[in-house]
């Protein structure tokens, strides 16, 4: 049982097998004139990967079994990110930040304040830094899990951080 890259690789080389992506994404609405598909494309076939190395029982065994589950851990994990990619945009371009997900304290007095507090500073910050206090606040993230998420080196994040320190103490 050989559940290397390279093996899940060929196995998605095989045949049509590598259709599944394209599959997948047309279920989403994604299509070829679309700005995102060669992206989406490249992430499949990493996806993929993952998916043939967690799969339970051999994929080589039953290959028509394991590539209709193949395609719906595909469309499932397209989807996640799509939707990540959504919430994320929609809470950038308002500005706004939803923090009804944070549990609530019994001081109301106060978590307004905090709400309030929080949105000032998001209004004194560039985009980048609004994703940094978002995503350390909010979502409650470490430096390297930000930065990870989006792709910039630890030396960037603290960077952003020296930053927002340095504005929010000139105000």
């Amino acid at each position: 049982m050989d559940r290397t890259a390279q093996a899940a690789f060929d196995f998605l080389a095989e045949d049509d097998h590598q259709l599944i992506i394209y599959s997948a994404l047309k279920k989403l609405g994604i299509r070829q004139n679309d700005a995102r598909f060669e992206d989406l494309v490249q992430e499949g076939w990493l996806l993929f990967v993952a998916i043939y190395q967690k799969y339970p029982q051999e994929p080589t065994e039953l290959p028509k079994q394991f590539l209709a589950y193949a395609h719906q851990a595909l469309y499932r994990r397209f989807l996640n990110q799509l939707q990540a990619k959504q919430r994320e945009a929609s809470h950038l371009e308002s500005g706004e930040v939803d923090l009804s997900g944070v549990p609530q304290t019994l001081d109301v007095v106060a978590d307004t304040i905090d709400t309030d507090l929080l949105k000032g500073w998001l209004g004194q910050c560039n985009e980048a830094e609004r994703r940094f206090l978002i995503d350390r606040i909010y979502y409650q993230l470490t430096p390297s899990e930000i930065s990870q998420k989006w792709g910039v080196s630890r030396q960037t994040i603290y960077k952003w951080q020296k930053r927002i320190r340095s504005k929010l103490m000139d105000r």
